[in-house]
């Protein structure tokens, strides 16, 4: 499905089955302008990255940089994948020495990692196993009232989300949070406001807290090449992950049902105390997150070679033997085949399932959905086929 996606203070607004056209992006210089699309297997963002709300003053003495607009081409899976481990952030990949976690729906880019580090008084030397926590107040990294500041090349990101975004985005306490974006992983992105039952989507809606605490006792540094005194937030090092401390995992996420995905799925939690902007990444990341030189391969898109339709079983082998027509469609999907078909399911292009059906023999009723690319499970016995149709 094709969408044009903006927002606003007063919300999201979709125009649905409009192409991207990063063209008319990229030539907004003036007002907040983003794009997102799903073309198989990848998710698309373009956005010139100005803030669609109001912001602080920039430059200011601890920011020396005006927000200017971007060029941000962005992918990440559209049906993403629980990797086999975790990705950190403040790890990177081969030569990028670290990843932005993630887009916000208003094409503005979610990166927690300052890359500022603890320097040595004497020699200036920086030692990177001590990261600045951007959202300690012992810090002056000119952030905003958004928890924002802007990167030299003029890029306005986020490095926390206060109250202040809350608003923004349109989360409160009354209602289960909006999606608010997709990591770079692909997974979605939610505020603190979520389901109590994970698997109730009728269950109160509740704040959500991290499982991370501040160390007890002091650093092991002498303050010269590595920091001393005590565990008080300056450093993201000063915290540490405790399992079932609070609602949330290590990456602060959970796999819960959601108003977008009735039938579940993992998802990010921005909460109010740290790690505010999750800190790792379960599933496969796209390497457009990455920070670093292009040379290097950093900021460059493996969407190609690591994403695929997850959980719609796809068999080239089998593929010709289920046609289906007509395609563009309007209301019923029809279709041809030699193969034994139990069941059908239609998917929407996030991948939630929309409707399944054991009754088909007068075709597939999808006049109620609207104009875009849906995706079509034939299930038989031991075998599945998907084919793609795009409903007028």
């Amino acid at each position: 499905m094709k969408v044009l996606l903006t927002l606003g203070l007063s919300g999201i607004c979709f125009l649905a089955a409009a192409q991207c056209d990063p063209n008319t992006i990229f030539s907004n210089t003036t007002s907040n302008a983003v794009c997102e699309e799903v073309d198989g297997a990848v998710r698309y963002f373009y956005s010139n990255s100005l803030p669609d709300h109001s912001t602080g003053t920039f430059p200011n003495t601890g920011n020396p940089h005006a927000i200017s607009a971007q060029q941000l081409s962005l992918t990440m899976c559209a049906f993403p994948e629980t990797n086999s481990q975790l990705t950190y952030l403040d790890q990177g990949s081969g030569q990028c020495p670290y990843w932005e976690f993630g887009i916000a729906s208003n094409g503005l880019i979610l990166d927690p990692i300052a890359a500022e580090y603890f320097e040595n008084p004497n020699t200036g030397q920086l030692n990177r196993d001590w990261n600045l926590n951007a959202l300690s107040s012992n810090n002056n990294l000119g952030l905003d009232f958004n928890d924002a500041h802007v990167q030299p090349s003029g890029k306005y990101h986020y490095h926390g989300f206060p109250s202040s975004l809350e608003s923004a985005f349109g989360i409160s306490s009354g209602s289960h949070s909006p999606l608010v974006g997709y990591a770079a992983d692909g997974y979605p992105i939610y505020g603190k406001y979520v389901y109590s039952d994970p698997n109730n989507a009728s269950s109160a809606v509740v704040e959500q807290t991290s499982s991370y605490q501040l160390k007890s006792g002091t650093r092991p540094g002498n303050g010269v090449t590595a920091p001393d005194g005590p565990y008080d937030g300056t450093y993201t090092q000063d915290y540490e992950y405790v399992s079932g401390l609070g609602d949330l995992d290590e990456c602060n996420g959970r796999t819960a049902v959601t108003p977008e995905f009735p039938n579940g799925t993992y998802y990010y939690v921005l909460t109010t105390d740290f790690p505010v902007i999750p800190r790792c990444l379960v599933g496969n990341a796209d390497m457009a997150f990455t920070i670093g030189p292009t040379s290097m391969g950093c900021a460059t898109s493996n969407a190609n070679s690591i994403c695929s339709i997850t959980g719609l079983s796809h068999s080239m082998l089998l593929d010709d033997h289920v046609r289906v027509y007509p395609n563009p469609v309007q209301d019923l999907i029809r279709f041809s085949t030699d193969l034994d078909i139990r069941s059908v399911k239609v998917f929407g292009a996030s991948g939630k399932e929309l409707l399944t059906s054991k009754d088909f023999e007068n075709g597939i009723d999808i006049g109620a959905l609207p104009s875009g690319n849906y995706y079509v499970q034939f299930i038989g016995e031991g075998a599945s086929v998907t084919k793609t149709v795009y409903k007028d």
